[in-house]
């Protein structure tokens, strides 16, 4: 049996980025592979299945190519991982891809657990995975071959005779150091790149899913916290440089440093297989010290991905996020005097905030003056807490609607509940973009860093973005 797994091209919303940033990232700012994807690739191929992942998006093909290449490969299934934000356009590849194929669709992912109803409505989607797919994927299609009742599978939901049936919710056993490692040889690791990437092939790793620290406007889900040991980690580091010829790792966790232990575990076996590979994480400022950066450091470590988000104390308050400013400042000093490359997440327009907060969050970013900096307008975004509560407050289920085909009522989210008009963020977000990124002792620093001709064009793309 075959199944085949479809990577769509992404589509940044607007609500997030300017229009123009939104394009550059669309199309060649940063093009990744899907992790949830390779890893459940690798899981199914275990299982015996003839696996194949068509990334559309790394390779740029036409929704055309992409279904002349289902029709060649004649699978039992089609699987798309949903991403909330990105569905109406994974939604218009399922449609096209099930009308020219005819093709089972099965769909899974976060967009699953939140509004499995509303997904399944769309009558191109067959089958949904509710929860992770290890098991319930492989008896899904074990059950569809052998023209069984979906009903007596767990953790799923279907139509029949046009009505909406859910499953009993299958409680997963297994985690990611129980499965295989991700199927990066069905990838085009050529392929993938971002703006801040000097050295390819790259790739990306977790090496923990979930996070426990409950951001008020993160809508990752805080009670699944789960991660890998030090040795299944650097068994993928290894089997990424020395299979696959990786030379860049970025680790999606949403905070790498989160067990301090772990860590300088991870660094010291990196270090004793003499494995040559640079790295970047994402990590909170308060989850750094002089030690870990070093031991980092000296593993290969890049880049650290600090999540700053904002400059004013009581706007940290609302996010749940109260770091101390002098201990931001901290962190990124010492990052710098590592010479590791310093990135800067900010957020503006979260729910109280004032222009006077914005600005304060711009100076202090200027302050800061990371190597780079990334500006998000705030859009609530479920499962979060802050869009829990702009729910309950409106009686509007946005993104609900917006999973129903309503894509225009996303105009309504950036803005609410700050002072801000979602026009007035637009110009906030290019002011904030304009006065860092255009400062001429940045860009004499930044020329002076640039490695070859391959990043000084994504730069130079990534700032034209910002105009």
């Amino acid at each position: 049996m075959r199944i085949v797994f479809i990577n769509p091209p992404m589509a940044v919303t607007e609500q997030i980025y300017t229009k123009r940033v939104a394009r550059q990232y669309t199309s060649s700012a940063y093009v990744l592979p899907n992790t949830s994807l390779a890893y459940l690739a690798g899981y199914m191929l275990e299982a015996g299945y003839e696996v194949e992942i068509i990334d559309a998006f790394a390779l740029g093909l036409t929704l055309s190519e992409t279904a002349d290449m289902v029709r060649r490969a004649s699978p039992q299934a089609v699987g798309f991982n949903l991403c909330t934000q990105n569905f109406l356009n994974s939604l218009s590849w399922i449609n096209g891809i099930k009308e020219a194929t005819g093709v089972t669709t099965v769909v899974g992912g976060l967009q699953m657990s939140i509004y499995p109803r509303e997904v399944l409505a769309h009558p191109a989607i067959d089958y949904g995975v509710i929860g992770d797919g290890w098991e319930t994927l492989p008896e899904l299609l074990e059950c569809l071959a052998s023209k069984g009742d979906p009903a007596q599978v767990r953790g799923i939901c279907y139509r029949d005779g046009g009505e909406y049936r859910a499953t009993e919710e299958r409680e997963s056993r297994l985690t990611l150091e129980d499965v295989p490692l991700m199927a990066r040889q069905f990838l085009p690791n050529d392929r993938y790149t971002t703006v801040m990437t000097r050295r390819w092939p790259i790739t990306i790793m977790l090496s923990a899913l979930g996070c426990p620290l409950r951001c008020a406007y993160c809508d990752v889900p805080a009670d699944r916290y789960q991660f890998r040991s030090p040795e299944h980690v650097v068994e993928e580091i290894a089997e990424c440089v020395n299979r696959f010829g990786i030379r860049e790792i970025l680790f999606q966790d949403e905070t790498f440093t989160l067990q301090r232990s772990r860590v300088l575990r991870i660094c010291e076996m990196i270090r004793s297989r003499g494995l040559e590979v640079e790295w970047s994480i994402r990590a909170r400022p308060d989850y750094v010290d002089r030690e870990i950066l070093k031991a980092m450091k000296s593993a290969g470590l890049r880049k650290i991905n600090f999540g700053i988000e904002s400059g004013n104390p009581e706007i940290l308050k609302r996010m749940n996020r109260e770091i101390p400013l002098d201990q931001v400042r901290r962190a990124v000093a010492w990052t710098k005097e590592e010479g590791l490359t310093t990135l800067g997440f900010f957020i503006i327009g979260f729910p109280g905030e004032t222009p006077r907060d914005a600005e304060e969050t711009i100076d202090f970013a200027l302050e800061l003056d990371c190597d780079f900096i990334q500006v998000n307008k705030m859009v609530p975004q479920p499962p979060s807490p802050v869009y829990r509560e702009l729910v309950e407050r409106t009686g509007i289920d946005y993104w609900r609607e917006y999973t129903l085909g309503n894509s225009g009522i996303l105009k309504q989210l950036p803005g609410i509940g700050s002072e801000f008009t979602p026009e007035d963020l637009d110009r906030l977000q290019r002011k904030f973009f304009r006065r860092y990124y255009y400062r001429p002792s940045y860009v004499v620093k930044r020329l002076q860093k640039i490695g070859s001709f391959k990043e000084m064009k994504g730069l130079a793309k990534a700032a034209l973005a910002i105009r």
